[in-house]
């Protein structure tokens, strides 16, 4: 997967132009500020034939009920065995509007040593889902007000792979890797002539993560010529974890500059030269930071495929490295690598230089075969290797469905991993079965975490109206 996308788009180049430097059409749109692969995704199913579009109000119901296998969290303990029940309810308008409010309820049926029955609610419901207040952001499947792409965005929903920008502070980030932490995020995007302005927080109801970029176009800033909208981006980033929500855990505060330069701008391709540096403060340390130097590639072919390459070279080390709010930061923030050991704003690499790639690719659509595939990979000089690895596809109609991701962070040092894996099935118009399994893993009281496996199914009915 790594050589195909690269491999595609230079076929594109040459189809197009015979030098990388010819200029295509231009566009007049800040849309290009993403790649374009950024926009498909799996979002939570509906039902088959369900209306879309148009200017009224449309409801939605669901219903999902099954057995459920999950570790107790503790060291040592026991497999108890849950009923899950997840209702959720939905209302849309148009493309521009969705609410779907929810419950993850999961009920202790069997109970192993150590015993937690008698602290759950109701002695069934599982206290550890609705113990502190970012919990109840879970109610929140999906809130979105506008669309990507346009003047003003608002996304309130659980982040699966959340980037903020090129992903030089937030990539790939995940907030629903903790089984006790169930926060929603929030995502808020403001595009206003040459500026766009984008905040994100992890946790909408507690103090963690909170970032925000500022881009400007430096092109449509200083020119009325639409030839160089687009072409000369400037990027100011900041993030801050205050760590005081879903278990505490040291605090971290990164920020960066950088540049895009366009070097190809056709109607299928786009080449960027990309230059950024970026540091870390901390009242108990010296300032830490590092530099970056690279490229992204991001096209489509003439059947639609959307691929999306990018390779940096990347100088960092200390207390700093790009992406440190990355897939597993949620259990990084116990232990940077491992299951019992320093957490990752503590951790202190060796100085030097490190490798990064990531290729994404989309292929199809809601009325044919859907596949989407991610992966980026980076190898820090020393011998440590972090990767991580996503997969999906959904048939036409969206009758069958499957989701995959893979993270294995610090290969060839102190290794972890982290893998989940979701299928649905549509049996008739209105019923499916779904069925999940993976690890997960329990950050404790001092730390460390204990890692377990966890599997269920069951089946679901949905209406659309």
């Amino acid at each position: 997967m790594t050589g195909a996308p690269l491999l595609v788009l230079l076929s594109l180049v040459s189809t197009q132009s015979s030098t990388i430097y010819e200029e295509g059409p231009a566009e007049e749109t800040s849309s290009g500020f993403d790649s374009p692969v950024s926009a498909a995704r799996l979002d939570e199913p509906v039902p088959p034939g369900s209306r879309k579009g148009g200017e009224g109000f449309h409801f939605s119901g669901q219903l999902e009920a099954g057995a459920l296998s999950l570790p107790s969290g503790t060291p040592g303990g026991g497999q108890d065995l849950f009923v899950r029940v997840q209702p959720v309810l939905g209302l849309t308008k148009g493309d521009t509007f969705v609410l779907r409010l929810g419950a993850n309820l999961r009920l202790r049926m069997v109970d192993e040593e150590p015993k937690q029955t008698d602290g759950d609610y109701g002695a069934h419901l599982r206290r550890e889902d609705w113990d502190e207040l970012s919990d109840i952001g879970q109610v929140v499947r999906m809130l979105r007000i506008g669309q990507e792409g346009r003047p003003f965005h608002l996304r309130v929903e659980p982040f699966v792979d959340e980037s903020l920008g090129r992903g030089y502070l937030v990539g790939r980030y995940s907030n629903v890797l903790s089984p006790d932490y169930h926060p929603a995020g929030g995502s808020l995007t403001v595009t206003k002539g040459p500026v766009r302005a984008e905040v994100l927080a992890s946790d909408v109801l507690g103090a963690r993560i909170f970032a925000g970029e500022l881009m400007l176009d430096l092109g449509r800033a200083g020119s009325d010529d639409a030839g160089k909208f687009d072409r000369y981006l400037l990027r100011l980033s900041g993030a801050h974890d205050v760590g005081d929500a879903g278990g505490e855990a040291p605090n971290l505060t990164l920020v960066s500059v950088g540049g895009d330069i366009a070097l190809y701008k056709g109607e299928r391709l786009r080449a960027w030269a990309l230059l950024a540096g970026g540091a870390r403060f901390d009242s108990e340390h010296s300032a830490a930071g590092g530099v970056l130097l690279g490229v992204a590639l991001e096209g489509q072919t003439a059947s639609g495929t959307q691929l999306s390459v990018t390779l940096q070279g990347r100088k960092q080390g200390g207390r700093f490295r790009f992406g440190m709010f990355g897939p597993d930061y949620e259990l990084a923030r116990f232990s940077g690598t491992g299951l019992s050991e320093q957490p990752i704003a503590e951790e202190e690499l060796e100085d030097g230089f490190a490798g990064y790639l990531e290729a994404s690719i989309a292929k199809g659509g809601p009325d044919s075969l859907l596949l989407l595939g991610s992966l980026a990979a980076q190898y820090h000089g020393f011998g440590r290797t972090d990767l991580d690895v996503s997969a999906g596809f959904e048939l036409p109609g969206g009758r069958t469905r499957v989701l995959a991701r893979t993270v294995l962070t610090a290969l060839g040092d102190r290794p972890r991993y982290s893998v989940g894996m979701e299928l649905r099935q549509r049996l008739m118009n209105y019923l499916y079965a779904w069925g999940s399994g993976g690890t997960v893993h329990f950050p404790q009281a001092d730390g460390h975490l204990v890692r377990g496996v966890t599997v269920g199914a069951g089946v679901g009915v949905d209406f659309q109206r």
